[in-house]
């Protein structure tokens, strides 16, 4: 019975993974297909040599990517996992025959400004959701992996965004239009911050550092009025010489005004530190 329940969870569990990959597949066809290709604007990463590609021979931009991330597939198979590729080699079969199914949609030409923020967002939004299930559609992503196996110093953003520099710079040269280099700077700046909001927006909170001589007082207030969970430590100012309470409260972002309100009403010589945070994980958030 376990082992039947346990294989309809893999079953299920796979499902869902499916349905993501073709629902962030399909924004993502939409991305490339109506808004950037065929408007001369680049995506970042193996989409934006595919499109460059396009351009020179003709070649599906869907069937250039998939191709171009086979041999990393295999490269990547034992130093990153089995499972992990399986699962970007899936995720990338996918989106990439959507992008090429859905070169018969409509391409909108009026606005360069408009397709690059619209294919940008939609882009950002088709990885996003991709990359909730632990999964990638490949490309850069297993590069700079595979970098910073051997340089762990050499961060991953920075591969990214070096080789995406690089994939602008050529688009630029092929197209002859310093323009379309200009837009697909939007693009890839919109993508990276819809992938952020897609993957953290749900999660994203407020680290609030409190120091206050009122501790007892803003603590209650905290607990009981505002209903989150704090830390106390015990601190001594620098400059007054005195015993303080550094309290420390994460909280969601919409709840940081009416916090601060409430503390200083107890305290107004309270000192604020408040820290953006893209992840709270934990028990009043989202569960580890």
């Amino acid at each position: 019975m376990t082992r039947l329940k346990k294989s309809r969870k893999k079953l299920i569990s796979f499902l869902i993974d499916i349905l993501y990959f073709l629902l962030g597949g399909a924004l993502y066809s939409v991305s490339v297909n109506c808004f950037t290709s065929r408007s001369n604007i680049l995506n970042g990463g193996f989409t934006g040599l595919a499109t460059v590609l396009n351009f020179l021979t003709g070649a599906p931009i869907g069937t250039v990517i998939f191709l171009l991330n086979v041999p990393l597939f295999f490269l990547s198979f034992k130093k990153l996992g089995a499972k992990f590729v399986i699962r970007t080699a899936l995720a990338t079969f996918i989106m990439s025959a959507l992008i090429d199914l859905g070169t018969v949609l409509p391409v909108y030409k009026n606005d360069l400004l408009l397709s690059a923020l619209f294919g940008g967002a939609l882009s950002g939004a088709g990885l996003g959701i991709v990359f909730i299930r632990n999964a990638t559609t490949g490309g850069t992503d297993i590069i700079a992996k595979l970098i910073q196996l051997k340089s762990p110093h050499i961060s991953m953003g920075r591969t990214i965004l070096l080789f995406d520099l690089v994939i602008v710079i050529l688009g630029g040269i092929v197209y002859r239009n310093a323009e379309s280099m200009l837009y697909a700077a939007v693009v890839i700046f919109l993508s990276s911050q819809t992938i952020d909001y897609i993957i953290y927006g749900v999660n994203r909170g407020t680290m609030i550092t409190v120091i206050t001589e009122k501790g007892e007082t803003v603590r209650n207030i905290i607990i009981n009025e505002l209903h989150r969970g704090v830390t106390v430590l015990k601190g001594h100012g620098g400059y007054t010489d005195g015993e303080k309470d550094v309290i420390i409260c994460a909280c969601y972002d919409n709840q940081t005004s009416k916090f601060i309100k409430k503390i200083k009403s107890a305290d107004e010589k309270a000192f604020f530190i408040v820290t953006q945070s893209k992840q709270i994980l934990g028990e009043g958030f989202r569960n580890i």
